[in-house]
């Protein structure tokens, strides 16, 4: 009885999914458009990157401050002046003298001041890279999310034409005295299509505002238009994975080679912790007047004695080593981590690929072949209208996994592209 009473309950129901496939054709129309191009275009004004360019700017002016000698300073010294007897408070009676004294640090540890500076500038640009690398790979996933899930939309849109065919088709076969087991699948299918649209509109939802994380404000009815970039056609190239070098003119992927800037900070400050032992000087000279109004002239030259470096400069070394050690072995990780998200996003794309190509030789071909039958059937009057909508509809269902698989993979492609990413110029991916 209640199969009966959804088979009369019908009609209301196909009007109510004619209104929703009036919503979703206006939800689908008029909507903005949004190349790749254009989309890393405008993430290059991402807040991350605009940070990293104006802390690489202030190290920059760092820079040139580094290994300056110390500004002078001027003294003014007042010396035997006296507080009693006759000529108390006096100040013509004391001594007067006015100096110029300048500091000189070691040369050494000019020089390593300078090596911070650089060290720290050089990471900096390092760290610059990989955040601006960061972020466009971001936005490169989110819109190939947002490609993919235009492309799934419209074969559900086909999907719901054969749907709607199917339903007219068996509401006319059983108004005709036919059985009613078609008429009550058809309504199953229609739920669980009404769920892929539900699910398919709340990620597309959760696509536009990844995006406009890294992209900026833009309306809620954008999509991903034009074509996927050529890279993103074929398997990214991989890099060996043998011990990488500090040649600069080596192909090392940008990941590692912010961690290979970090140990040249580390290097920085050993160099400037040994700096500390050696000694450093100072100058002054100065002129003035006695208390008998005769002029003087007076010359000092300083010297710092490091006399207790096992106690001020030895620890301080002892730790830059041990801060040196732990970057060379964060280096290690992070190369250890960088092979292992390279083997496993090669493995990844290695087994949607052969499922992609198994669904697109094997398994389409066989539905082709079974609609073919239907359509003979259906001529021949030994087969139902229903049943060769449903073989289309299986069609459409493989179609859509097709496009699940290929959008997988190509988010691994993604990772895979900007993992292994060289430093060459990314303007024209």
């Amino acid at each position: 009885m209640q199969g009966m009473q959804a088979i009369r309950e019908i009609p209301s129901i196909m009007r109510s999914w004619k209104l929703l496939w009036l919503v979703l054709g206006g939800w689908c129309g008029g909507a903005a458009a949004l190349t790749f191009d254009e989309a890393l275009q405008r993430a290059g004004q991402a807040p991350d990157i605009v940070a990293g360019s104006a802390e690489r700017a202030a190290l920059a002016e760092v820079r040139v401050a580094a290994g300056r000698l110390p500004d002078p300073r001027l003294q003014l010294a007042l010396d035997d002046f006296s507080t009693d007897g006759e000529g108390r408070y006096r100040l013509s009676d004391a001594k007067r003298m006015v100096s110029l004294m300048q500091e000189i640090p070691a040369a050494a540890k000019r020089d390593a001041q300078i090596r911070q500076a650089e060290a720290a500038l050089d990471a900096s640009g390092r760290e610059q890279e990989f955040v601006r690398l960061a972020v466009r790979r971001e936005t490169s996933l989110a819109w190939v999310r947002l490609y993919f899930l235009g492309q799934k939309r419209a074969v559900l849109e086909q999907q719901a034409l054969e749907l709607r065919r199917r339903q007219d088709t068996t509401r006319t076969a059983l108004a005709a005295g036919g059985a009613a087991d078609e008429a009550l699948e058809a309504l199953i299918d229609e739920q669980d299509l009404r769920d892929a649209f539900d699910t398919l509109a709340r990620d597309i939802r959760l696509a536009r505002a990844n995006l406009a994380r890294w992209t900026g404000a833009f309306p809620q009815s954008e999509t991903a238009t034009g074509s996927l970039p050529a890279w993103l056609e074929k398997p990214a190239a991989g890099v060996e994975k043998s011990g990488d070098t500090e040649d600069e003119n080596a192909a090392i992927p940008t990941e590692l080679r912010a961690s290979q800037a970090r140990i040249r900070m580390a290097q920085a400050e050993v160099a400037m912790a040994e700096a500390d032992t050696a000694s450093d000087w100072s100058v002054e000279f100065g002129v003035g007047q006695d208390a008998m109004g005769n002029g003087m002239v007076m010359a000092k030259v300083g010297i710092s004695l490091p006399l207790f470096g096992a106690t001020r400069q030895a620890p301080k070394i002892a730790a830059a080593r041990r801060m040196l050690e732990k970057s060379d072995a964060e280096h290690a990780m992070r190369r250890a981590e960088f092979l292992r998200q390279q083997a496993e996003l090669e493995a990844e794309e290695a087994a949607l690929e052969a499922r992609l190509r198994r669904l697109e030789s094997e398994t389409l071909p066989l539905i082709a072949h079974k609609i073919a039958l239907a359509e003979a059937a259906f001529s021949a009057g030994q087969g139902s209208a229903a049943a060769l909508i449903m073989a289309r509809e299986k069609r459409l269902a493989a179609q859509g996994d097709a496009i699940e698989l290929a959008g997988e993979r190509a988010l691994v492609r993604v990772k895979l592209h900007y993992l292994l990413h060289r430093g060459e110029d990314t303007a024209h991916e």
